[in-house]
């Protein structure tokens, strides 16, 4: 294969990528906005996939004009996510592909919009694939998070690798966005997610189609 198209190192989006984190999750806002007295609005929640934990949280009080603070909010819906995430599963594919990779001696990183302590209790669904991963990071850790390519770049510095020779799977458009930027190589999850985005490979699971561009 041409040397355009050597990968030297995989980075995974988290929710939505690798675990099912939002369909473990789907009802929590609706379970949280019900005790004041709304519903969520699918279209602008389907917008915030993605987004930095402090965005997502402002948007949210602001649409459904709820009378707390950011802070609050966080620490009356923290509870309700820990719970949910129990339910989590790794995606179909996941640890067939991270078995292959990690054996194959493929430098991994995660980089999630997620804040850390978040990511930490989400990867344990990973159960021993968690270790594979030698760079977590969280939207937290780095100045901006997606759709700056900031987490990718700090990831790729992290692994001791060029950006460029990265291979980025992701899920949502923030995180497209930000792995372009970052100028590493990148594919969406499923066909027709993003139909008009000329920025990356579309493909389908089992994960077995990436093997072949790895080194």
């Amino acid at each position: 294969m041409a040397a355009t198209h050597r990968v030297s190192a995989v980075i995974f989006d988290l929710d939505g990528t690798l675990l099912d984190t939002e369909r473990a999750t789907r009802d929590v806002l609706k379970e949280f906005l019900g005790t004041y007295g709304k519903v969520p609005d699918a279209a602008k929640e389907e917008k915030r996939l993605g987004q930095m934990h402090r965005e997502s949280t402002t948007g949210i009080i602001a649409d459904y004009g709820l009378p707390i603070t950011v802070e609050e909010y966080s620490e009356a819906i923290y509870p309700l996510y820990i719970k949910r995430w129990q339910r989590a599963r790794p995606l179909p594919g996941v640890n067939r592909l991270l078995k292959h990779l990690h054996k194959n001696g493929v430098p991994l990183a995660l980089a999630s919009n997620s804040i850390r302590r978040n990511i930490d209790h989400k990867i344990l669904k990973l159960g021993e694939l968690k270790d594979c991963f030698s760079v977590v990071l969280g939207g937290d850790q780095v100045p901006h998070g997606k759709p700056c390519p900031d987490i990718f770049l700090e990831a790729a510095k992290r692994l001791g690798v060029n950006p460029s020779s990265c291979l980025v799977i992701e899920d949502s458009l923030v995180g497209v966005q930000a792995a372009k930027a970052s100028g590493a190589k990148t594919s969406i999850l499923s066909c027709g997610v993003f139909p008009h985005l000329k920025i990356a490979s579309k493909v389908l699971w089992p994960w077995n189609h990436y093997s072949q561009m790895l080194r």
